[in-house]
């Protein structure tokens, strides 16, 4: 019996070799499988190749016919777009020189402008194309060539002073209507010699009673020890002649500002009719051109406005707002994780009506701000436009002279597509292909994203 028991356990043991060899056997099996390429492609090692930039090659791989000859390549690249990372496949054929196809897998773009990257309209014009790939009005070379690294799309904003030349003479301009507290305000500018000589702030009411005289007399009163509220106004203009410019004047979402010592008021109204004097000195004309313009980060939002002239009008304007992370207000707003208050319009509903009354007006005059920024001019509109008012304002003064310099996330002049896609496939060079209009920096990345590929495939993989 003690035998048969031997003998039992000896073969259960082998049973249990046999079983352990089958199923090592089997997960090695399937774990080929799994990690064998798709679609007939063999992985490429991307060991030794230089990944830096914000362009990566995240990966790559060889497409096999179903003989096993080679068909062309899968690269799969990050780039960095305007709201983030831009994943995208991009295949080519076996010589490395025409885009057979291009996939946007993933992307954080604005809703109804950079992410039209991914519409059909805008990837059919890669199928075939031979690369590199440029943009069309955008000369033969892309940022990705032009520089080792692309640069961060990160907006500046430039003093009205230093980009344009001021007319001589003095400007005024002041809202319409009494806002909530009664009083109409109002800014008048001297120019001499180029330069930004006095700056004068007041406001009245319906008496025609000035806020400056009622403050110097006691009778407009906000604080019984702090500056009076004409010794604030006369304080914050002094400070734009001081640095001919409003640009310094960081502002909260109240319109406060803690740039200029003493002054607790809210001054948005200040600084935007600032900016409507200024255009005034401007040129008259606006000049063909994309202009951005970027405030400061508030509550975790920083704003930023893109506003398209054509034919010397307004076409576009976008103001949209991004967090830390780069993700976009008009999206969080969209998709619902940025809700203000439930059954009144969107925030980007809100921010799309801003916009298409300045289309419509050719100028943000006819907006009327109360104390807390908000207006009453255009419906629906309940949000605080204080930083949209300003900013487009920004942009106006920089159309008025042309000024791209800064704008297009850091790109220069000969560097921005045009806006306006052709109907005239003749005209474009070959290799060419029409941007988004309205996304410059969402287009330019898809652009740089696939010739960093090709190089990839010319340089690293077919030099092997």
């Amino acid at each position: 019996m003690k035998k048969n028991n031997k003998l039992t356990g000896i073969i259960t043991l082998a049973v249990v070799a046999v079983l352990a060899v089958v199923i090592i056997i089997g997960t090695n099996v399937l774990t080929k499988k799994n990690n064998a390429p798709s679609n007939g492609a063999d992985s490429i090692d991307l060991t030794g190749y230089s990944n830096t930039g914000n362009i990566i090659i995240r990966s790559a791989s060889e497409v096999k016919a179903d003989d096993g000859s080679l068909e062309g390549y899968l690269v799969t690249v990050a780039s960095k777009g305007f709201g983030g990372d831009i994943y995208m496949d991009v295949t080519f054929d076996q010589t490395g020189d025409t885009v057979k196809s291009l996939v946007i897998n993933e992307h954080k773009e604005t809703e109804g402008y950079g992410s039209k990257i991914t519409e059909e309209a805008f990837l059919s014009q890669f199928n075939g194309l031979t690369a590199p790939v440029s943009l069309a009005g955008a000369g033969t070379e892309s940022a990705a060539q032009a520089a080792p690294t692309e640069a961060a799309p990160v907006e500046t904003t430039t003093s009205a002073n230093e980009t344009v030349t001021l007319a001589d003479g003095t400007y005024v301009a002041e809202t319409e209507g009494y806002k909530a507290n009664g009083y109409n305000d109002k800014v008048s500018l001297t120019i001499a010699g180029g330069k930004i000589t006095e700056v004068l702030w007041d406001a009245y009411n319906e008496a025609g009673e000035l806020k400056s005289v009622l403050s110097a007399d006691g009778a407009y009163e906000m604080t019984k020890d702090g500056p009076t509220w004409q010794e604030q106004a006369v304080a914050i203009a002094d400070f734009v002649v001081q640095n001919q410019s409003t640009d310094a004047i960081a502002m909260n979402a109240e319109g406060k500002t803690d740039s200029v010592s003493g002054v607790s008021i809210s001054v948005n109204t200040f600084v935007s009719l600032v900016k409507q004097c200024l255009l005034q000195a401007s040129p008259k004309s606006l000049q063909d051109g994309t202009y951005t313009a970027q405030g400061t980060e508030s509550n975790g939002y920083t704003g930023i406005v893109t506003l398209v002239v054509e034919n010397g009008a307004i076409t576009s304007v976008v103001w949209d707002a991004k967090d830390a992370k780069g993700e976009f207000k008009s999206y969080l707003s969209s998709t619902g994780k940025y809700v203000m208050v439930e059954g009144n319009p969107t925030w980007k509903e809100q921010a799309d009506a801003l916009a298409a009354f300045v289309i419509e007006n050719q100028s943000t005059s006819g907006i009327v701000l109360n104390e807390q920024g908000k207006t009453d001019s255009v419906a629906g509109v309940s949000i605080s436009v204080n930083e949209f008012i300003s900013l487009t304002e920004e942009c106006l003064t920089k159309a008025a002279s042309g000024d791209v310099s800064s704008d297009n996330g850091g790109e220069t002049p000969d560097a921005t597509p045009t806006e306006t896609p052709s109907t005239d496939d003749s005209e474009k060079a070959p290799g060419t292909i029409d941007g988004v209009s309205g996304a410059t920096v969402s287009s330019t990345a898809v652009v740089d994203g696939i010739n960093k590929a090709q190089s990839f495939i010319k340089d690293f993989v077919l030099k092997k």
